[in-house]
Order: C-alpha cells, then structure tokens, then sequence
C-alpha cells in the first residue's frame, strides 16, 4: 500500500519513509500524541534520508518550516515522508510530511479498512553533511539509479568490499 502524499512519489533524489505506532507513552496531558514524538519522526526521517543522500554522516543544522495540522490520538500509525529537495555544497534541504492512519474495525471484520491518511505535520528542514571530526563536508549525491543494497552486493561479488572487523560474515555493531 502506498501512503505518499500527492507529489512525492515522482521524485528521483533520496526519500524515506518512517512509520510509528502512536503509544500510552507519547500522549500529552490531553490525550494527544506529543508535538515533541511527531517532532522526533520528522527529524529522524529527514536524518535518515540525507545520510543516504550524502553518503555518509549529517547533522540537523536548521528548521526553517514547521506546522502542526491536525492531533493525533492513541493507536494511529503515523507516517513520515522525507524527501530530499536540494543539495547544495555541505549542505541538504529536507521536505517531511507526516500522516495518520486509524484502523476501524478488526482484524476479522470485513468492515476492517484503514480511514484515508490524514495530515499531520510538515516541516523543511536543512542537515549538514560532516566528516569524523564534524566539520562540514561535501554533500556528495547519491546517484538516483543505483541503490545502497546494490552497491554492496556489487562490492561482495567482485571483492571489492571489505568486510568490517569481527567475525567472518558477521557485521559488528
């Protein structure tokens, strides 16, 4: 099922969707789903998609938009969307939109779909690409026709790759 919102599915610069389950634990004295937890989906969203983008590590650097459209209960699935709009230099400019799905009915009802999305928040966000020591550097695109996924599996099948310390076959963390 596809929940992008209108205008983001034709892009060709890296996305990213991040979905979270709305709990107990987010809920602010009222009820609803703390601006801070929607807050946190759209940063690590937009995170996400610019450390691929850039190829490496980034940090939150601005907000230059940010809007709150509509509450949010308990139980709602909560979507966010980034999506990469510039590259400039050092640094990345972020559109995130969030949306929520409720359920209605369950798992063996018929009546069981989900309400169309509703919109939850927007925000621009700008990262900075940073090398080891956080110093900026450049924020070298991605290429749009290759993945990360294929990059890897073309380093282990022509050797190039080197495997991380550790185990033989295992990643260390």
């Amino acid at each position: 099922m596809n929940h992008s919102p209108p205008g983001f599915a034709s892009r060709t610069l890296t996305k990213c969707t991040l979905t979270h389950l709305a709990q107990s634990a987010d809920l602010n004295h009222q009820g609803d789903v703390s601006g801070f937890v929607i807050f946190r989906l759209i940063d690590h969203a937009a995170w996400v998609a610019t450390l691929e983008q850039s190829n490496g590590p980034t940090a939150t650097r601005a907000v230059k938009r940010m809007e709150f459209l509509n509450r949010v209960k308990e139980g709602a699935l909560l979507h966010a969307y980034a999506r990469i709009e510039q590259v400039n230099n050092t640094s990345i400019e972020v559109c995130v939109k969030v949306t929520a799905t409720y359920w209605t009915g369950w798992a063996d009802s018929p009546e069981d779909v989900p309400e169309p999305p509703t919109p939850v928040a927007s925000a621009d966000l700008v990262f900075v690409a940073i090398d080891s020591t956080g110093t900026p550097r450049p924020a070298t695109p991605v290429p749009a026709t290759r993945s990360s996924s294929e990059d890897l599996h073309r380093q282990r099948s022509t050797g190039s790759g080197k495997r991380p310390p550790g185990r033989p076959g295992k990643i260390s963390h």
